[in-house]
């Protein structure tokens, strides 16, 4: 957010499953974002070093990587999308003061700061990025000063030359918030909305902007208990003109980071929908809108040093969660009706397509004899035959392979580990063989 050793081991675990292959998109690269073009083809762009790159789908197994711009060490991509024109890309600088686009022109590119070199003290909350029907981007974000803790939201246009040009969206610092608040814009009923998140004094908010005569109305989608938001805010639209938002916020007092999805149809309604997890992604399905979200195991939970993590990656769903290995980076929904997904492995990126929507589910459980050896079994639902694959993990460290157990009739499975440390935390993957999509479960509680 990556003679035969065990890395080497996974990753040809990674790219090779039975008769379907993970597609390699970029080597080494442990974060990423994927958007589809116009006919569907899918685009990875992400930050390599001191380059912003993209890379485009030529043919089945084969992508053709580009550099889009130089950027500054520690810089995040953070927007990405592709449209008439081509693909576009935000780029945040480390110190999140400046913010450039990058844009597909002609056989090259062309980049230029939107925001640059903003005051000390003064910083960019989280950008959102739209193409409006030309293919140029729509840009909402969020200047915020650290002290006082005001807030200025603006949206960025484009004109007939494509120069973009900033225009305040609020006013008098409104909302105050303890981090600069993300802000996101989309296109509901023909209107070009701005969707904006916030935490104050114990008390955190999401709020729908629209234009109204010559100035802009707020609509709460969200409010209640909390301490701000974390990382991108992220909104869609689905049938019906009905408006999707997602978000993680912060729970300091329980050490909990809810992800929240709103819905704005009729009426509105917002729910938790995972306790403990980074948003990356939102698609709007025929039954509703699906999150892709990432929760984590941390070496603090298993009161190890250094600052280790293990991602699980899960689609979320109407209260269904289809759990994958690894970190999601994207997700989306093709005009078939499949899923197009992003995973971050011990290669690196890997794209991978669903012809339909994700239903296979994996569950683990991990029991401590007397003797110490534990007992690994679960269940991959919807699943008759195969295998899975069963690790040992500790965060910060190389996870090892416990073995394979053959799945039963039911889709259950189970083996002995003997593990030599403890304590420690078990994954299972089934890897699909006509997709080789890594469908996994971590579990959730430490054993030892």
């Amino acid at each position: 957010m990556k003679p035969l050793g065990v890395a080497a081991v996974l990753a040809l675990a990674f790219v090779v499953a039975g008769n379907a292959q993970a597609e390699l998109v970029a080597r080494h690269v442990q974060d990423g974002m994927l958007a589809l073009g116009r006919s569907g083809k899918p685009y990875v762009a992400f930050v390599r070093g001191r380059s912003l790159e993209v890379s485009e789908r030529t043919a089945p197994g084969r992508w053709r990587t580009s550099k889009a711009a130089a950027v500054s060490p520690g810089s995040v991509l953070v927007g990405f999308a592709v449209g008439r024109a081509g693909p576009v890309a935000l780029v945040e600088r480390a110190d999140a003061r400046t913010l450039v686009v990058a844009r597909a022109s002609g056989p090259g590119w062309v980049s230029s700061s939107l925001v640059s070199r903003l005051p000390a003290g003064i910083s960019l909350g989280w950008p959102g990025l739209l193409l409006d029907g030309r293919g140029l981007p729509v840009i909402a974000y969020t200047r915020w000063h650290q002290t006082s803790r005001k807030s200025t939201l603006y949206l960025a246009r484009a004109d007939g030359l494509g120069r973009l040009g900033s225009a305040r969206v609020t006013s008098e610092g409104f909302p105050r918030s303890y981090v600069a608040p993300p802000a996101v814009p989309l296109v509901s009923h023909g209107r070009l909305h701005v969707i904006e998140s916030y935490g104050i004094d114990g008390a955190v908010g999401t709020i729908e902007w629209y234009p109204h005569r010559k100035s802009w109305t707020g609509q709460f989608l969200d409010g209640g208990i909390g301490d701000y938001p974390v990382g991108r805010l992220l909104a869609t639209v689905g049938s019906g003109g009905t408006v999707y938002a997602a978000w993680c916020e912060a729970l300091l007092g329980t050490g909990e980071f809810p992800v929240t999805v709103a819905v704005h149809g009729h009426e509105i309604s917002s729910t938790f929908v995972d306790d403990r997890a980074f948003t990356t992604a939102l698609v709007a399905s025929a039954s509703g809108p699906e999150v892709a979200v990432n929760e984590w195991r941390a070496a603090a939970d298993l009161d190890l040093p250094g600052n280790g993590i293990d991602w699980a990656g899960e689609v979320v769903a109407r209260g269904r969660h289809v759990e994958l290995d690894g970190w999601l980076a994207g997700l989306r929904r093709t005009a078939g009706g499949g899923r197009d997904l992003l995973l971050a492995g011990p290669a690196g990126l890997a794209w991978y397509h669903a012809p339909r929507p994700l239903t296979v589910r994996t569950a683990v459980d991990a029991v401590q004899l007397d003797d110490g050896r534990v007992t690994v079994g679960g269940r991959v639902r919807v699943v008759r035959g195969g295998k899975v694959l069963v690790y040992r993990e500790r965060p910060g460290f190389p996870r090892a392979l416990v073995g394979s157990a053959p799945l039963g009739s039911d889709g259950s499975f189970s083996l002995t580990d003997l593990p030599p440390a403890k304590p420690v935390f078990y994954r299972a993957i089934y890897r699909d063989p006509a997709t080789a999509i890594p469908y996994a479960a971590l579990s959730h509680d430490p054993v030892g």
